[in-house]
């Protein structure tokens, strides 16, 4: 009886978490509504590698996927690091990495089946396609979500947000893009 109780528990502590992240996703949270809580940050942050190592395998290989993925995931807690620091906030550090995973988690499973579609199209068909649309509206949500929680974090007004989610947005596609060609 215990041992079920327990893992009622968990669930519902598992189900809150996941309804904030969709919550983050949905601008409803911030930073903030995440627990600063070391265990739940390195599962989340578990989960964001196999969401972005999933994703990554369906136009690149294996081994690829996995440095792609831990590449980016390295680039997000330096960053993070480093913006914190910058402005003397680094006891956000937790919650701040909690709610770009977790976002990055949530976009991730919403993207996966949008990139096979796209993936499963001819290169003729992809610039017109629905699924190119689809991907560009990700995209930029995205960016919005990276925003939001850059501002709540930071404490920065909506427009220094953006300037600052479009540089490490670069920053990141150029170390993938270094990954990738095996430079980095």
């Amino acid at each position: 009886m215990m041992f079920c109780c327990e893992l009622i528990a968990r669930y519902d502590d598992v189900m809150i978490m996941i309804q904030r992240y969709i919550d983050l996703c949905l601008f409803k949270a911030s930073p903030a509504d995440m627990p600063a809580s070391a265990s739940l940050l390195k599962l989340t942050l578990l989960v964001y590698f196999a969401v972005g190592v999933a994703i990554s395998l369906v136009d690149m290989s294996w081994t690829m996927s996995l440095f792609s993925s831990f590449s980016d995931m390295i680039f997000m807690i330096i960053a993070v690091g480093l913006l914190l620091k910058v402005y003397g906030l680094q006891t956000r550090f937790q919650q701040t990495l909690m709610a770009l995973s977790g976002a990055g988690i949530c976009l991730g499973l919403l993207s996966l089946p949008v990139v096979m579609w796209f993936n499963s199209l001819a290169e003729m068909e992809q610039a017109s396609s629905y699924a190119m649309l689809f991907m560009v509206i990700i995209m930029f949500w995205s960016l919005m979500i990276t925003s939001h929680i850059f501002r709540y974090a930071l404490d920065i007004s909506v427009g220094f947000a953006t300037v600052i989610t479009v540089i490490y947005t670069v920053l990141s596609l150029l170390v993938l893009g270094l990954t990738m060609s095996g430079v980095a």
